[in-house]
């Protein structure tokens, strides 16, 4: 999730941060399926898994992928074989750690993806399909998974992909301690290789998101033991089975990538490699686009969305995204600790005010955390909508009914969210906040929030995988969930309870009904508050074709060509 992080991106401060915006608001629900991933079967998982809940468009430039991981057709491509030139790729993030397990920052995320796979990805419709696995079986008490990998995938340094390396990848995410997403992994009880090309996976409970979160960019499969090397010695010059390898980087700037001239999918990719710049901000982005600089643009000012489409030689890339413009409270300040002060607030956030001012109008105004194109969104939720009198009457009850100061804090980067705490600042006025904005560059930003060293913060949350609990959790369960509550320290054992059992719950229907249960609860408590439903806003030349992007922001580069 100005690009920052989010929860993949950590923030997914979107792909780029205030640039995930479109045209015109495009969210929409989606038709959710019956049968939830994890159900009992017998059967290999069917190309769009079941519980995934695909978005209600994708993102392409181009003409259609020809199959490939990329494509919605999961099937390997036969055509390519390089010869496509290098793409050159601006962004305002840039890696510092390869790391699939140990990462969550859009600028390492998004760098790794292409250099490490998983067993299954989510499509750009939303849908899982069979990646490094060629599908999976449930047993009746869903407690066993196994899956049946590939044959003919090897890394990089042509090394054969076996039952070992993914066995011990998994587990290598899941006991990470310190790994920001190694909660998805903790209903693994055992992984076990039984067979060159068979990987079972026991779990302690049933846990229908398992599909969902091996699909995690942190579940990507290295090589067995890094092959004897230290994860430092072997993440500088790492081997993946991805479409590419790493030529060179430097931390937190430039990387290039070549490509991966063993890559399993015969004729992929066609480009000849990758070059990711790193640029200040999102206006310099789009500057370098419209100088022939750079060939793709991972975001740029809503506000520029008309020179987008008015410039022939350009192409808008925008679709609804699983992700959320946030306004976070720090509950470890005593102000925020307190219920009616989050909740004053929250009625007076003009969410339409702030869509139209702010984004230009293209991003919808939020209600729920859950965005519309996720899962077991529920839009007939009660918000606390705008209410000056519902505002002071909250303020009124608080242990600061008088006033206070604080600050917002907010990274100089991104145009969006420095416009909206300007809205926010005057907003709080009615109620006798002061509020000072905090706008600082991305670095500090990122390392201030992880401290807690902020009072109010505006932040973007991204669902990484199909399935909600990884938003549900990310947000709620400030002890498993990996980020006490989005760095807020939200406590709420009643909700948390609720998120634990959504996850082991079979039935969709008693399942949706516990996730609406949760997001009431979210918009009663007022931990944060949602602000606007970002699609996802890009541009690339039109030299560049079958670019996509899937829901969660992720992209994979294989299927791409620079004439």
């Amino acid at each position: 999730m100005s690009q920052l992080m989010s929860r993949r991106q950590l923030l997914r401060f979107g792909v780029g941060s205030a640039g995930l915006m479109i045209i015109t608001p495009i969210l929409a629900a989606c038709s959710t399926p019956s049968t939830p991933i994890g159900q009992a079967s017998t059967s290999t998982t069917p190309t769009t898994a079941a519980g995934s809940t695909p978005a209600s468009g994708s993102f392409t430039t181009g003409a259609a992928s020809s199959g490939g991981a990329g494509s919605s057709t999961g099937a390997p491509a036969t055509t390519g074989g390089g010869g496509s030139g290098t793409l050159k790729y601006a962004r305002t993030t840039g890696p510092t750690n390869f790391d699939p397990a140990a990462v969550i920052v859009a600028g390492d995320v998004y760098t790794l993806n292409q250099i490490f796979e998983p067993l299954y990805i989510t499509d750009v419709k939303g849908a899982l399909q069979p990646h490094l696995a060629a599908g999976h079986t449930v047993s009746a008490d869903g407690l066993t998974y196994t899956f049946t990998l590939r044959k003919g995938v090897t890394f990089s340094d042509g090394s054969p992909l076996t039952s070992k390396d993914v066995a011990s990848s998994i587990l290598r995410a899941r006991d990470d301690k310190d790994g920001p997403l190694s909660f998805l992994d903790s209903a693994i009880s055992s992984v076990t290789a039984t067979g060159e090309l068979t990987v079972v996976v026991a779990l302690k409970q049933p846990w229908v998101p398992l599909i969902s979160d091996i699909s995690a960019f942190s579940n990507s499969i290295v090589p067995d033991k890094l092959q004897g090397k230290s994860a430092a010695a072997f993440f500088a010059a790492p081997i993946g089975t991805g479409p590419f390898v790493l030529k060179s980087w430097t931390k937190g700037g430039t990387v290039v990538l070549a490509r991966n001239e063993k890559y399993w999918q015969t004729g992929l990719p066609y480009l000849d490699g990758v070059e990711f710049s790193i640029v200040s901000d999102d206006n310099q982005l789009l500057q370098q686009l419209q100088g022939a600089q750079v060939d793709v643009i991972d975001s740029f000012p809503a506000a520029n969305v008309g020179d987008i489409k008015g410039n022939s030689a350009l192409t808008l890339l925008n679709g609804p995204q699983w992700s959320v413009d946030l306004l976070l409270f720090n509950e470890k300040v005593a102000q925020f600790a307190d219920r009616h002060v989050r909740r004053a607030i929250s009625h007076l956030v003009n969410r339409k005010q702030i869509s139209q001012a702010a984004t230009f109008g293209t991003a919808a105004p939020a209600d729920s955390f859950f965005p519309p194109s996720l899962q077991y969104y529920d839009g007939t939720i009660t918000v606390l909508g705008h209410d000056v009198a519902a505002a002071k009457a909250e303020m009124a009850q608080s242990k600061s009914a008088s006033g206070f100061t604080t600050e917002i804090l907010v990274p100089s980067s991104d145009q969006n969210w420095n416009q909206m705490a300007q809205i926010l600042q005057e907003a709080l006025k009615a109620i006798s906040i002061t509020v000072k904005i905090r706008s600082i560059e991305t670095a500090a930003y990122k390392a201030a929030f992880l401290k807690f060293d902020y009072e109010i913060m505006i932040n973007n949350a991204i669902n990484d995988i199909s399935d909600p609990d990884e938003m549900a959790s990310f947000q709620i369960d400030d002890v498993n969930g990996g980020s006490t509550s989005f760095w807020t320290g939200y406590h709420n054992p009643a909700a948390i309870a609720l998120v634990t059992k959504a996850q082991a719950e079979l039935d969709d229907t008693k399942r949706r009904a516990l996730y609406r249960q949760i997001q009431q609860t979210v918009a009663d408590d007022a931990p944060y508050v949602p602000l606007v439903y970002p699609p996802a806003l890009k541009a690339s030349s039109t030299k560049v074709t079958s670019f996509e992007v899937n829901p969660a922001g992720a992209v994979r580069l294989e299927n791409v060509k620079v004439s």
